[in-house]
C-alpha cells in the first residue's frame, strides 16, 4: 500500500497514504528500507469499528525498526484523529526515537539532503511568507 519514489540523486520517499499498519506497509518499510516514510498518524477511527490510520503506537512501531526519517501526519487534522502533536512528540522521547521521528506543524516543510536524508532545514508556514 501507497508510493516509494526513487529518483537517482534525491532521497527515496515512502508515502504510505490513508493505511493502518499492514503487511504491506510493514514489507514496504522493511524491505525497501526508504529514507523518509511518511505515514498518516491520526488514530482516525469512525463511529462503528476498528481504526482506519495508523495511531502513535504503530508509528512508533515504524520508528523503532531504525529505517530512516519518519514523518507524521493527520494529526490534529479531523475531528475523528484523536492523536495530537504533543503526544506524538512526547511518545517519541519516551521510545528514543525522537530524533528520527518528524511532527510538522500545519505549514511546515523539510528539505533533505541525500545522505541518509538528514534534515537541512525545517521552515513554518509563516517563516515563508
Amino acid at each position: 500500500m501507497g508510493y516509494f519514489i526513487d529518483v537517482p540523486g534525491e532521497p527515496t520517499v515512502y508515502i504510505a497514504g490513508d493505511t493502518v499498519l499492514t503487511m504491506e506497509v510493514s514489507h514496504a518499510v522493511k524491505q525497501r528500507r526508504p529514507d523518509i516514510s511518511i505515514l498518516p498518524a491520526g488514530g482516525a477511527k469512525l463511529d462503528a469499528g476498528a481504526e482506519i490510520l495508523m495511531d502513535a503506537k504503530d508509528v512508533m512501531r515504524v520508528a523503532a525498526w531504525g529505517v530512516g526519517t519518519v514523518i507524521a501526519n493527520h494529526l490534529e487534522a479531523l475531528d475523528h484523529c484523536p492523536i495530537s502533536r504533543h503526544e506524538m512528540r512526547s511518545l517519541a522521547v519516551q521510545h528514543g526515537v525522537e530524533n528520527r521521528l518528524l511532527v510538522p506543524d500545519d505549514g511546515q516543510s523539510y528539505e533533505f539532503t541525500t545522505a541518509a536524508a538528514s534534515v537541512v532545514s525545517a521552515a513554518s508556514a509563516s517563516s515563508r511568507q
